[in-house]
Formats: C-alpha cells, sequence, structure tokens
C-alpha cells in the first residue's frame, strides 16, 4: 500500500510541475501572440511615417511654387510642382487617367487615415501602397514628357479584390469615394 501512496504522490507532484509548466507555457504563447498581431501595425505605422517625411522632403527640395502629391491607380507616390492645381491640363489628363492629385496637406491626412486603418487591422491596401513606394524614383517616373504616353503603366493587382483608388481621399467637387472595405 505504501508503494501505491508513493506512486500516486509522485504522480501528482509530476503533474502539478507539468502544470506549471504548460500554465508558463500559455502566457508566453499570450504574450507571443499579442506581440505579433501588434507588430505589423507597428511596422505598416512606421513605415506610413517613413513615406509622408519623405513625401514632404522631396516636396521641400523640387517645389518652390505649389505642389501636388500624385498617387498612381498602382499606389505609387510622386510630388511635382504646379502654379494652377485646378486648370493644369496635364494634372488632368493624370485625373482621367486614374490618378488621384493632393495637397501635400491632404496627403498627410490620408497617411493619417491609413494609419487608422492599420490600427483597426484592415492593412492590406496599406501594404500594397508601401509597396508601390519601395523604391521612390524621383527622375520624373509620371513626367508629361512623351515617355508618359510610349511607356505601358503596370496593371495594379486585382487579386485581393480592392482597387487603391477605394482608399484614397475624394476631393471636392467629386463624389465620395467607396469605402466598403473599411471596417466600420
Amino acid at each position: 500500500m505504501d508503494k501505491v501512496k508513493d506512486v500516486v504522490s509522485n504522480t501528482v507532484q509530476m503533474l502539478e510541475v507539468w502544470q506549471k509548466e504548460a500554465e508558463s507555457l500559455v502566457d508566453t504563447i499570450g504574450q507571443l501572440q499579442s506581440y505579433l498581431e501588434e507588430e505589423p501595425r507597428t511596422v505598416i505605422q512606421e513605415s506610413l511615417d517613413r513615406l509622408l517625411t519623405t513625401i514632404r522632403a522631396e516636396a521641400a527640395k523640387i517645389i518652390s511654387g505649389a505642389g501636388v502629391v500624385l498617387v498612381s491607380p498602382e499606389g505609387k507616390v510622386n510630388v511635382r510642382e504646379t502654379y494652377h492645381i485646378h486648370s493644369d491640363s496635364w494634372l488632368g489628363r493624370l485625373k482621367s487617367q486614374g490618378f488621384s492629385i493632393l495637397t501635400l496637406e491632404q496627403f498627410g491626412a490620408f497617411v493619417q487615415s491609413l494609419k487608422s486603418e492599420a490600427a483597426g487591422g484592415n492593412l492590406i491596401p496599406i501594404i500594397e501602397l508601401l509597396r508601390a513606394n519601395t523604391e521612390f524614383e524621383w527622375t520624373s517616373v509620371y513626367s508629361p514628357a512623351p515617355a508618359l504616353t510610349d511607356s505601358q503603366p503596370r496593371e495594379p493587382s486585382t487579386s485581393s479584390g480592392w482597387k487603391l483608388s477605394d482608399f484614397l481621399p475624394a476631393l471636392p467637387p467629386h463624389p465620395p469615394l467607396p469605402r466598403g472595405l473599411f471596417k466600420d
């Protein structure tokens, strides 16, 4: 009978040790899961900050008059100097091709809205925008020179079922862009 008690006692002690180890593992997994859920949002928000800082720095270098931030249908961001934002025929052609024309302040507000989306967990459109801007080519990618008509803009990725234009702010007097993919 003493042997049975010893075996049961040893088994109970071993189970208690395993239970403590399991609880410790569950706690560690919970902390890791929290980190993994928060880390992508932090990285994306920092990337958006870098994009905004880069655009502002580039705008400060090249703009002596009024400037605009061009966002292509694929999400590529560029800065251009303009003196007549509402009457510039080149900007009108870009708008008709699906470009969004934003002031620097509007672009800053757009980045802030994307940060809110990232905080809410809607990361796909933001990742696509950041991916389109991983290499800044400030050599006038969207110049009004013949290169614009000769080159074919690459098709936006439709694999995720959304278009970047769904996430760009609408400019007056245009109607607001659809926001169906944003979480309410």
